[in-house]
Formats: structure tokens, C-alpha cells, sequence
């Protein structure tokens, strides 16, 4: 399944999952957000914005989050593409 993820300032990516893991996107996005602002289980997607520590994250995020933390049994669930073959079947905005 495509999934196209805007983050809003003409800033679009797609990720390419399972029809199983893209059917639940939408339920997990709060999972994945949870785990973005948590700065004591995340440092790597955390920024300094004029002096101040910001959650700093795109579609990479999300597959890490995915594919490590969300899914952790089995095989690769997500993969960033870059120019979609495939009809998108999911819009996520963050």
C-alpha cells in the first residue's frame, strides 16, 4: 500500500507498507506521535529551535518508528519510495 504523508509547506513523502500495517495507519498515528514527543525515548529526531528542544521528523521517522517500535515482530514493514507506481490509498497529515 501507498501512503502519501503531508507535513504541511509543500512537504510531501510516500512510504510504501503492507495492506495490513497501511489499513491501521490512521490508529497508530497517535502511537507514532506519543513516541516523537517523548524526548526521553527519542533524542534522534529532536532539535534545537532558537534555544528550545523541538521534535524535528519526516517520513523516515515514521518507517523507523514502524518498522522498530511499532511492529517489532517480523519482517520490514515500511520503506520510504520516492516516486510512487502505485495509486496512493492513504493520506496521513502531520
Amino acid at each position: 500500500m501507498i501512503i502519501k504523508i503531508d507535513f504541511g509547506n509543500d512537504f510531501i513523502q510516500y512510504l510504501s507498507c503492507s495492506s495490513k500495517v497501511g489499513r491501521k495507519m490512521n490508529c497508530i498515528q497517535g502511537n507514532f506521535l506519543q513516541w516523537i514527543f517523548n524526548e526521553e525515548k527519542n533524542t534522534k529526531y529532536w532539535a534545537l529551535d532558537n534555544g528550545e528542544r523541538i521534535p524535528n521528523y519526516d517520513a523516515i521517522a515514521i518507517v523507523e518508528w514502524l518498522n522498530n517500535v511499532g511492529f517489532k515482530k517480523g519482517i520490514v514493514k515500511a520503506k520510504i519510495i520516492t516516486n510512487p507506481q502505485l495509486k496512493v490509498k492513504k493520506n496521513l497529515y502531520y
